[in-house]
């Protein structure tokens, strides 16, 4: 898998906010709504807390819910009450096709572009063997 490029290192990305809104204001409470990627509870009570500082007083943040991680919502998340092995299966072969869909969205431009050697081939020096080179003729991605 790390030949093909899916695997990458974990390494520490800042946090990316994209969008925030406030959705209920009542002083001296508010609801904000935060779109970001590579965050973690911390950043976002972080982030609170420097939003006070801004409007020069204090804000403390009381709660943070997840609503989204990735392409599944908060319908596709289990209550504690079915944390028991038949509901995580009947969970995930009912996210198995949308994940097989994301993935292949998300590697296409990659399969594209690279020819990967089907079984008993062997990438040699120059990339796929010459078998491989030769089925990708018509403009097809061999393999």
């Amino acid at each position: 898998m790390a030949v093909r490029g899916l695997i990458r290192p974990m390494n520490k990305s800042p946090m990316l906010i994209t969008g925030i809104r406030c959705l209920h204001f009542a002083p001296p409470e508010f609801l904000l709504e935060v779109q970001c990627m590579h965050e973690t509870q911390k950043q976002l009570r972080k982030l609170v807390h420097e939003i006070g500082l801004e409007l020069k007083t204090t804000a403390v943040c009381s709660q943070v819910r997840r609503t989204r991680d990735g392409f599944f919502t908060i319908d596709d998340a289990l209550l504690r009450t079915q944390w028991d092995l038949h509901s995580i299966q009947d969970a995930i072969q009912a996210a198995a096709p949308r994940v097989a869909a994301e993935l292949e969205k998300s590697l296409r431009p990659w399969l594209v572009t690279q020819q990967l050697p089907g079984p008993g081939q062997h990438w040699d020096s120059e990339g796929p063997s010459s078998a491989l080179k030769g089925q990708a003729a018509d403009g097809a991605v061999g393999g």
